[in-house]
């Protein structure tokens, strides 16, 4: 996979972050809008603001749109899954950046959820752009190929992404006996010099 210039400079943060490196422009907060909306099978349409329309094509694909019906954003996933694939959309807010609007989005497939793509998308005064993608998580410990749950919360005030792993303990024979278990952690900042995200990977345990 060729390294561009952004997948470059996540990776030479995500060392910084993760040798412990002070960064004191790291230092905003970032928060969940609302709860996570499934779009899957008949559910494949969303009105995220009364200007933003989220789609869920069903190949795989899934569109950002304004109030005219206009693309703006185009997300496939990285499994090249044509179908089945279902995305989870929610808005995140950053309090010091009023003017911008941000939308985290997962894709997942199989009855498991399996994680098969990860988008945060930002919009400023008709400008969007791709704030993070799964190349920014691999930058800092996460491997999108393996079979992998990826969810996000708030937790003692952080904002974390974290990836889980299934797995049957010995002496399991049924599927309801699988256990979960968390293998790669983030934080999630917002930079108010760079106006950027940054991510530090998390110890686990």
């Amino acid at each position: 996979m060729k390294l561009n210039r952004k997948w470059m400079a996540a990776i030479m943060l995500g060392v910084a972050l993760a040798t412990g490196t002070p960064s004191a422009s790291a230092d905003s907060s970032v928060e969940p809008v609302g709860q996570k909306t499934f779009l899957y099978l008949d559910a494949n349409e969303i009105w995220l603001t009364e200007d933003v329309r989220a789609v869920n094509r069903k190949d795989g694909t899934i569109v950002l749109m304004d109030g005219a019906g206009k693309q703006k954003m185009a997300m496939r996933n990285i499994d090249a899954a044509k179908g089945g694939v279902g995305f989870y959309v929610r808005e995140i807010r950053v309090p010091e950046e009023t003017d911008k609007r941000f939308w985290e989005i997962f894709a997942t497939v199989g009855a498991h959820d399996k994680n098969c793509g990860y988008w945060l998308i930002s919009e400023e005064s008709g400008q969007w752009r791709f704030e993070l993608m799964v190349e920014d998580l691999i930058a800092v410990g996460y491997k999108p190929m393996d079979w992998h749950l990826l969810t996000s919360k708030i937790e003692d005030g952080q904002y974390i992404l974290e990836s889980a792993i299934e797995y049957m303990p010995e002496g399991a024979q049924f599927g309801y006996e699988r256990k979960i278990l968390t293998d790669w952690s983030a934080e999630l900042i917002w930079s108010e010099k760079t106006r950027s995200f940054l991510m530090r990977q998390l110890p686990l345990g």
